[in-house]
This record gives structure tokens, C-alpha cells and sequence, in this order.
């Protein structure tokens, strides 16, 4: 080897120990730029800033080979970020957030809720960000030996304070009750320094259960908005069914042109619309006088539940049931307030066909809301029973014994057992021999329910009769109240034939006819021998 070989070698021996050094360590560091979604915020308002953080990194010695291991040292770990309010009028209300790893790439947004100040100029501010994260400045690539540092970096970011129209809501208000409809009012005050003209106000259901009718929004409009002024907006709402007694999430927003008409959009409002229990009612100390083949009553209390006052309640009869017949359907109540009572009560007609059973009869109240909409309530259950029947009268013998042979008046008292008065009643007495009946008519102009009459009829027991009872038969023909004439069932009732008691009494039929046969015997003598 000569002398000009040997520095030659040595030249390429070093050059490939550095080259290997090189390819054996990778290093670099996060780079992470900041900026706002949204950078115009204005006087009185409460909002979001959507910092938006944008890693990309920055790499001192990468590895051809291995790509991952650069993409390693430019990644921010466990990266915390922080808003200063510094002399900006705003005041940061959302701590430190932790946004853990962020890569190249990919935008990472970390939202702060701020409040700025009523009296806030207008103009720009700047708001420092503050950035705290660590990573990999060096990794071996034949050891995997890798160096962590931590760092701390503060960028800021722009804001400006606009002079424009900025709202809040002041108060929400809803008459609206679960599986009805009313109406929600949103009063807002235009906050800014100036005024918003041509602005149009949007309400937005976040759900499906409180709606604008068919639809999710629904939107106000008003000419001039000056500032400091307040606006009350009411729309129209519907509440399910399903729907709960619970706040449901509504967005606000408003669209505006400024004094430059300048076409603006505030930023969207959350307000929550909480509906009222649904409107209740319930019965209570169900009486019932329903019998078959009669006409009876059905009593039962009704009861405003709540949660409102209602107005114009009719109770309405839903049920259907072949042998009964209401006499009306519908019974007016009133109006109720929340907790008050009131008693009802359905005249009804069971047919002779009705069955001795207790039955289920179903109610509907039917009222006004607070908005003068007519609504129905849930159907309300009672029961109730149904009593077999009974006599129409019921006839007790006061009087009735007569003596063999004699003719006489018997008494029989009759009693309305109905629950509804009876008019020109006509009783009539059928008999079989030897009881006969020479008057068997009587006739009662009125009978009220529970009111007796006593009546009397003639009757005549033959010669032959024997001492003991025998039965006669009695009827009734009666009006009922609705003009209905009816036929009552037929009543016995026991004749008692007794020996007659001639002690100054009438003279029994037997001695009769033999005083009569003497006088013919003694006139016909007469004739003969004279």
C-alpha cells in the first residue's frame, strides 16, 4: 500500500462512520400553529371561542427507513392548552383544556366559553394561547433509545370586539302540556351598540317530541331592533304524548343586517322549553241504582287533577253496552280548578235482556285549555253493578176476608218499587169461582217512587165456597215518564172465606134463596085454593 492509499482510506472510513451515524439517530419537535373558528365577538355576549391548533412538525433528521420513528419526534404528547384573557375585555370561563396526543395533520380544535364585557370597545385584541406538551426530540434507530423533552410555547390569537347588534335571551315561558298544544314566548334584548334591522328570529326543536305543528322550526320576524330594547316572540308548540314533564333543548338565532346592511348571523342560543304534566282527571265514589229491565242511575264524582284550571268540562258517556240505554250522553261539569270536585250523574234504561252483572262503564271529559282549544281526556274507568229485577209494585192484603155465601169490599195497598214516578195506573182484579169480583177496577192517578195507595174492590163468595183462601189475580197498566205505556207483571194475592157471622149481619145467600123458595110456595097456595 503506498503513501497516497492510505489517506485516501481513511477518508472513505470516516465518511462512512458519519454516514452511519447519521441514518442511526432521528430528531425534530412538534410545531403547532393557532387560529379561531370564529374571530368577531361583540359587547354584553356570551359565546365560544373555537381555538384551532394545527401540528406541522418539524423534523431535524428523519429515517428514510423507517417513517413511523420520524412521525414520532414530531408529535405532541399530553398537550395542554390554556386562553389568557390578558387585556382583552373578556373573561375566560373554561379552564386548562387537555387535548392529550396530537399528530401532523389533522386540526384539533379546543373550544373556551367566554363572557365579554357589556361596555367592551370595539376593536381588536389579541389573546394569548398558551401551549404546554412533551415529545421525542431524539430516537435511536438501531437502539429504540429515545430522549423526552417537555416544552412550553405561548402563541396568541386575534379577536375583534364588533360594534354590531349582539342578543340574549331574558326569558322563556310555555303554557304547553304534554299531549297538547300552546304557545312558547322568548323575550330576547338586543345587547349591542347598534341597532338590527330586518332581523328574523328562529326557534329550532333539538327533538322530536316538541314540534312546530309538522315542523322542527319556526321563525319571527321584526323591522328595527334598537339597542337596549327588548323583544317577545311567541310561537306556536305541540307536546306528544310520549313527550315528558322535563326541559327539552331548543336553538335560538337570529339573522340581521347592520347599520351597513351588512347581512349578519348571531351566534345560536341554547333555551330550554320544559312542558306541563298532561291534564288529568279521575272518578271517584261510583254509585249505581241500575236494574234490570228498569231505569236507573249511574252517580259518580269527577275530579280535576290537574295541573291547570279548565273551563267548559261536559262528561261524556263512551261506553257500549246493547241492553243499556243512557238517557243522555253528555253532562255538563263547568269549570274546575285544579283539585275541585264535582258530582255527575247518567239516567240509564237496562232492558229486560240485561244481565245481573257488575259492568265497566267508560268516561270522557271533554274541556277547554288555557288557550281556548277544545281537548279530551284519557278515557275514565268506573264500575258498576247491575241488580236483577224487580216488581214494578208491590201489593199488600190489608182487608181481605169475606164470609161464605156474602159479597164484601176487600183492601189491598200498592207501592211503587220503581225509581221513577208513575201515572194513570189502573189496577184490575181477575177471579175464578166461586169468588167473583162485581167491581174489579181502581185507578191511581200518581204514584212516586216508594208511595203507596190503598184501593178497594167488591167481591162475592158462592154458597158453595169452603172456608179457606183462595187466590185472585191483579194487574197494573201504568205510564211511565217518557210517555211509555206498560203492562206490569200479574200479583196473587189470598181471599180468605170465612163462616159468615149473622148476628145482625147480613143474611148468608142459603137463607136467603130459602126465604124466597117459602114466599113462592105460599103465594102459589094461595092462588091455587082461593
Amino acid at each position: 500500500m503506498n503513501s497516497r492509499t492510505v489517506p485516501l482510506l481513511l477518508t472513505v472510513v470516516a465518511l462512512a462512520i458519519a454516514a452511519g451515524s447519521a441514518a442511526a439517530a432521528i430528531s425534530g419537535s412538534p410545531d403547532i400553529s393557532v387560529s379561531l373558528e370564529e374571530d368577531t365577538i361583540a359587547a354584553g355576549e356570551e359565546t365560544t371561542l373555537g381555538v384551532v391548533l394545527v401540528n406541522s412538525g418539524d423534523i431535524d433528521r428523519g429515517s428514510s427507513q423507517n417513517p413511523s420513528l420520524s412521525n414520532e419526534v414530531t408529535t405532541a404528547r399530553a398537550l395542554r392548552v390554556d386562553v389568557r384573557d390578558s387585556n382583552a375585555p373578556i373573561s375566560i370561563t373554561t379552564g386548562t383544556r387537555s387535548l392529550g396526543t396530537v399528530s401532523t395533520g389533522t386540526p384539533t380544535t379546543a373550544s373556551f366559553d367566554i363572557s365579554v364585557d357589556e361596555d367592551a370597545e370595539p376593536g381588536t385584541y389579541q389573546i394569548p394561547v398558551e401551549l404546554e406538551y412533551d415529545y421525542y426530540n431524539y430516537i435511536s434507530e438501531s437502539t429504540g433509545t429515545r430522549s423526552k423533552s417537555s416544552v412550553s410555547r405561548t402563541r396568541s390569537v386575534t379577536v375583534t370586539v364588533s360594534d354590531d347588534a349582539t342578543f340574549s335571551v331574558t326569558n322563556v315561558s310555555s303554557n304547553t302540556q304534554v299531549g297538547s298544544s300552546g304557545t312558547v314566548a322568548v323575550t330576547v334584548e338586543n345587547t349591542g351598540r347598534t341597532a338590527a334591522n330586518n332581523s328574523e328570529i328562529t326557534l329550532t326543536s333539538q327533538n322530536g317530541e316538541l314540534t312546530f305543528g309538522e315542523r322542527s322550526r319556526s321563525t319571527r320576524s321584526v323591522e328595527s331592533w334598537a339597542p337596549g330594547e327588548r323583544q317577545t316572540f311567541r310561537y306556536d308548540i305541540s307536546a306528544t304524548e310520549d313527550a315528558q314533564a322535563e326541559p327539552y333543548p331548543f336553538n335560538l338565532s337570529i339573522a340581521f343586517d347592520n347599520p351597513d346592511g351588512v347581512r349578519k348571523q348571531s351566534t345560536g342560543t341554547s333555551v330550554s322549553i320544559s312542558p306541563d304534566p298532561e291534564q288529568s282527571f279521575s272518578l271517584s265514589d261510583v254509585d249505581s241504582t241500575l236494574r234490570v229491565g228498569d231505569e236507573g242511575i249511574i252517580e259518580a264524582t269527577v275530579t280535576n287533577d290537574g295541573p291547570r284550571a279548565v273551563s267548559n268540562i261536559v262528561v261524556n258517556w263512551e261506553s257500549d253496552h246493547s241492553n243499556l240505554s243512557p238517557q243522555e250522553t253528555q253532562i255538563a261539569v263547568g269549570n274546575l280548578e285544579p283539585g275541585d270536585s264535582e258530582r255527575v250523574s247518567f239516567t240509564v234504561e237496562a232492558t229486560d235482556s240485561a244481565q245481573q252483572t257488575t259492568k265497566q262503564f267508560d268516561f270522557v271529559a271533554s274541556f277547554r285549555n288555557t288557550n281556548g282549544d277544545r281537548e279530551d281526556s284519557d278515557t275514565l274507568e268506573a264500575q258498576a253493578p247491575i241488580r236483577p229485577d224487580r216488581d214494578d209494585f208491590a201489593v199488600d192484603s190489608d182487608n181481605t176476608s169475606i164470609g161464605v155465601g156474602q159479597s164484601g169490599n176487600i183492601e189491598l195497598t200498592v207501592t211503587n218499587t220503581r225509581n221513577v214516578t208513575m201515572t194513570d195506573i189502573t189496577a184490575k182484579v181477575f177471579t175464578s169461582s166461586p169468588i167473583s169480583a162485581d167491581d174489579d177496577e181502581a185507578i191511581v192517578d200518581e204514584l212516586a217512587p216508594g208511595e203507596s195507595e190503598t184501593l178497594t174492590f167488591s167481591v162475592s163468595a158462592e154458597g158453595s165456597a169452603l172456608e179457606k183462601a183462595y187466590p185472585i189475580s191483579l194487574d197494573f197498566e201504568y205510564q211511565e215518564p217518557d210517555g211509555d205505556t206498560k203492562l206490569s207483571d200479574t200479583y196473587r194475592v189470598g181471599i180468605d172465606v170465612t163462616t159468615p157471622d149473622n148476628g145482625g149481619g147480613s143474611l148468608p145467600l142459603t137463607a136467603i134463596g130459602g126465604v124466597a123458595l117459602v114466599l113462592v110456595l105460599a103465594v102459589g097456595g094461595y092462588m091455587r085454593f082461593r
